[in-house]
């Protein structure tokens, strides 16, 4: 019997239309009779659904507890046909009924099958959300300064230690989160220019510690670099008025910069028919990050207390005295191997802006001596190369419908 095909149009999937346009093969399709279509052997397609339906779903007689008395399983199943169908909905509305294409695709045995893992947290409600707003919480009005020291194991005031916590959470995400700022990069920081400043490195760089005010990532007295990847979000974040002028230096980097790195796109899902979809990334570590990520970057208004600031004082605190090890990653988290690579620890941190859409915010854990003007300084990371002055004619603004 010849093998049927099956084509481009039976699905709305975009993993499967795209598995069988490169097939390369142009004929009649078997189930929806469309002509001059891609089309694919069906048993191919078959096994393509079948590799990525087994990336989220399981068996529910592996995992799941069984007590004919109650009723059978102890949670929700489903069989292969009513996910596909009803949950996934991978069939285009070409098809009037799409069951016999499903019994050409898969067996559909009446196995029972239930999300992986499923009796860990609901998909997108990892457990690290309520350890960081636990941890927050803590650090606002509980314990501060001692927040990174283990002072007693029966003392612990969580159920995990906020160090223990940040370990976790940048140990276990280092391979996703780790970035370098490459020699040659260039960087931007800006100040509101007032008559009778001075334009120069010292005013333009870092400011001295005793001139250091309560900032998002560092308390008063302790000096950062707060800059961006371009001049446009750094002006947009030191909030000029119309009629302001801002001045914005441009520096480059001298050397390689090791930074955490939260701006990479938390928003986009990955469909479980794509090769690069990992379970408990997409369905545990991203939720966080989205999460974690939101909660850096949030503005902060004229009116908010400098106990706002206090959880990430203490994540750039604890990211300055902590060293990680290195991480090959081989496509998997099981997968994840420490390397005999020498220790990393973060100088820096760069963030989405909550000001400028696409905008990128960066802050080095150093003060003045992290800049210089000149090319020769080893100590330093970044060599001042000048600055430009603007106007600020009109500011756009930018909004969405509250929660």
């Amino acid at each position: 019997m010849p093998a049927s095909h099956c084509c481009e149009k039976c699905f709305s999937e975009p993993e499967i239309i795209n598995f069988i346009i490169e097939n390369e093969k142009n004929g009649q399709c078997d189930y929806c009779e469309s002509k001059d279509v891609k089309i694919c052997d069906v048993k191919e397609v078959g096994e393509f659904i079948w590799e990525g339906f087994q990336r989220y779903y399981e068996d529910a007689a592996d995992s799941v507890g069984y007590c004919s008395a109650e009723g059978g399983y102890q949670l929700p199943t489903d069989t292969i046909t009513d996910i596909l169908t009803d949950d996934l909905m991978i069939f285009s509305e070409t098809l009037d009924d799409p069951s016999d294409l499903i019994l050409a695709l898969v067996n559909d045995d009446g196995t029972p099958y239930v999300r992986k893992d499923p009796y860990g947290p609901p998909s997108g409600d990892p457990e690290e959300i309520d350890d960081w707003n636990n941890f927050c919480k803590l650090v606002k009005s509980e314990q501060r300064f001692t927040a990174l020291v283990k002072i007693s194991e029966n003392e612990k005031p969580l159920e995990k230690h906020p160090f223990d916590f940040l370990d976790e959470f940048v140990g276990y995400n280092y391979y996703l989160l780790v970035d370098y700022l490459p020699p040659g990069e260039k960087i931007f920081r800006a100040r509101i220019y007032h008559d009778g400043m001075m334009l120069n490195h010292e005013s333009l760089t870092s400011p001295p510690s005793d001139k250091t005010k309560n900032n998002r990532m560092s308390p008063a007295g302790i000096s950062f670099f707060y800059g961006g990847m371009d001049a446009d979000v750094c002006i947009y974040e030191v909030r000029p008025s119309v009629g302001d002028e801002v001045v914005v230096a441009e520096f480059e980097v001298l050397k390689e910069i090791p930074i955490l790195n939260l701006s990479i796109d938390l928003n986009a899902s990955v469909s479980i028919f794509s090769e690069d979809y990992s379970f408990y990334y997409e369905e545990f570590i991203k939720p966080f990050l989205r999460h974690f990520s939101k909660d850096i970057s949030k503005p902060m208004r004229t009116n908010d207390s400098d106990i706002e600031y206090v959880p990430t004082q203490i994540f750039t605190e604890f990211l300055k005295i902590r060293s990680f090890n290195s991480f090959q990653f081989l496509g998997t988290l099981e997968d994840q191997k420490e390397t005999d690579q020498e220790k990393i620890k973060f100088m820096g941190m760069k963030f989405n802006s909550s000001l400028l859409e696409d905008g990128v915010n960066l802050v080095l854990f150093q003060g003045p001596a992290i800049s210089t003007e000149n090319p020769a300084d080893d100590k330093a990371v970044l060599l001042y190369k000048g600055y430009k002055k603007y106007c600020i004619s009109s500011l756009k603004v930018f909004f969405k419908e509250a929660n």
